[in-house]
């Protein structure tokens, strides 16, 4: 068994299950202890069930619980905090990402693309993590080894790893559907698994039909 620990950072309460679901489920079957930990609280997201504001939060962080609780996600943090545009946010999300780094001391930090991804909240999420390890970087003790990209609100062109999923499918679409709020509006998940399967089957790297469905990764070096 593995005792190595990952720290993904999902600027919405379902951008892990979203981008890296399976990967994550298989990095948990294989005793990798993955840390989720979610950047704002989910309020300013669309829903057709008439909700808002505080109301929308708690059910959004309860989704993002029972998602987590389906991959099997041993550690799962929310933060109480509607945005990161503004500077007080900004700092109050760096200080608890430094704190997670110093409780959990993960060898890997799973973030959104700084620049590919195109979501405005996912890029600031980055950066403000990308400024933080940068501030830490004499600091051998919470320097993560490796910082990943995944996929999920724009798709690469290039990617540097691949990952085979395939075992983990039905999971990851279990996991998405937990957030019943964001499906009412859009179909994340026929999406997403449209993508995986298309990773699979024009992935050069692998033979043919080796895969079925498959996430991307990029890796980011400061």
């Amino acid at each position: 068994m593995s005792n190595k620990n990952i720290l993904v950072i999902s600027p919405h309460p379902d951008d892990l299950e979203i981008a890296m679901g399976g990967t994550a489920a298989k990095m948990i079957d294989q005793g990798v202890s993955v840390i989720s930990l979610v950047a704002t609280d989910g309020s300013g997201s669309t829903t057709v069930s008439g909700l808002e504001g505080h109301e929308l939060a708690l059910l959004r962080k309860e989704e993002a619980r029972e998602a987590s609780e389906i991959l099997g996600v041993q550690f799962f943090i929310s933060l109480p905090l509607k945005d990161v545009k503004s500077e007080e946010n900004g700092e109050h999300f760096k200080n608890d990402f430094k704190e997670t780094l110093k409780r959990f001391k993960p060898q890997e930090v799973y973030i959104p693309h700084p620049e590919i991804d195109k979501h405005p909240t996912h890029q600031i999420v980055s950066k403000l993590v990308i400024d933080e390890l940068r501030e830490l970087s004499q600091n051998d003790e919470l320097r993560p080894q490796k910082i990943w990209c995944y996929e999920v609100w724009t798709p690469f062109s290039e990617y540097d790893r691949i990952e085979d999923i395939s075992q983990y499918i039905n999971l990851k679409v279990s996991a998405i559907e937990a957030h019943r709020s964001q499906l009412e509006y859009k179909n994340y998940t026929e999406g997403i698994v449209g993508l995986n399967r298309y990773r699979a089957v024009f992935d050069e790297r692998h033979g043919v039909a080796e895969m079925q469905y498959a996430e991307v990764f990029i890796e980011l070096m400061l």
